[in-house]
C-alpha cells in the first residue's frame, strides 16, 4: 500500500455563539500513526487544551491558540522531518513540544505576558534539527534542549523580565540568542561540542 496521508483539522471556538451555558473550555487531542500526519487545530478562548502526538513519519502540525491561560502538547517521534507550528496569543499560555528523529523544525511563537515555551529536539548524528523561538510581551520563560550535531537555533524575546535559556548537545551547533527590554536576567546557555554562538542583549 502506498504511503498513507492521514489529516485531522479541529476547530475549536470558544465565544457568544448562542451557547449561553457552555462554560468548559474545550480539550482536543489527537493520535496519529502513519507516514504522513497532518494535523490542524485553532482555539480561541480561556483555558483551552490542545495535545498532539504524531508518531513513525514525517508529522505536520499547526496549532494556534486565541486566549489566556492555554496549553499546547505536541510530540512527533518516529524517522524525523517533523514540521510544527504553534502560535498562542494572549497571556499565562504554555507550549511545550518534542520532536525526535532528526531534521525536525520548530517555529513557536507567543504573544503576551507570562508565557511559557518548552522545547526538546532529539536527533542521530548529522542530523540536525532547527527550532525558531519568539516572544513579544513581558515576563516570558522559554527553554530550548537540542541533542545531536549540526542543530540550529534562534531565539528572540522583546520584553521585560524575559527568561531564556538554550542547552545543545553535539557537534556543528549554532544559536542566536536575542533579548530586547528591561530587567534581563543573566544569559543561561550551554553547548558542548563544536558550536557557535551570538548573542545580543539591549534595554
Amino acid at each position: 500500500m502506498h504511503r498513507m496521508a492521514m489529516t485531522a483539522t479541529i476547530l475549536s471556538l470558544i465565544g457568544a455563539i448562542g451557547q449561553a451555558g457552555a462554560s468548559e473550555a474545550p480539550s482536543v487531542s489527537i493520535d496519529q500513526i502513519g507516514a504522513v500526519a497532518r494535523a490542524t487545530i485553532q482555539q480561541n478562548g480561556t483555558g483551552n487544551q490542545a495535545s498532539v502526538d504524531q508518531a513513525n513519519g514525517a508529522g505536520d502540525a499547526s496549532l494556534d491558540q486565541f486566549g489566556a491561560g492555554n496549553d499546547a502538547t505536541l510530540t512527533q517521534s518516529g524517522t524525523g522531518y517533523g514540521r510544527a507550528t504553534v502560535g498562542q496569543y494572549g497571556s499565562s499560555n504554555i507550549a511545550s513540544l518534542i520532536q525526535n528523529g532528526g531534521s525536525n523544525t520548530v517555529v513557536l511563537g507567543q504573544n503576551g505576558a507570562g508565557n511559557q515555551a518548552s522545547v526538546q529536539q532529539t536527533s542521530a548524528p548529522g542530523s540536525g534539527n532547527l527550532a525558531l523561538l519568539s516572544q513579544i510581551g513581558a515576563n516570558n520563560v522559554a527553554a530550548l534542549t537540542q541533542d545531536g550535531d549540526a542543530n540550529r537555533a534562534v531565539q528572540t524575546q522583546v520584553g521585560m523580565g524575559d527568561t531564556q535559556s538554550v542547552v545543545q548537545n553535539g557537534d556543528s551547533n549554532f544559536v542566536a540568542y536575542t533579548q530586547v527590554g528591561n530587567n534581563l536576567p543573566d544569559l543561561a546557555i550551554r553547548q558542548t561540542g563544536g558550536m557557535s554562538v551570538t548573542v545580543l542583549q539591549s534595554h
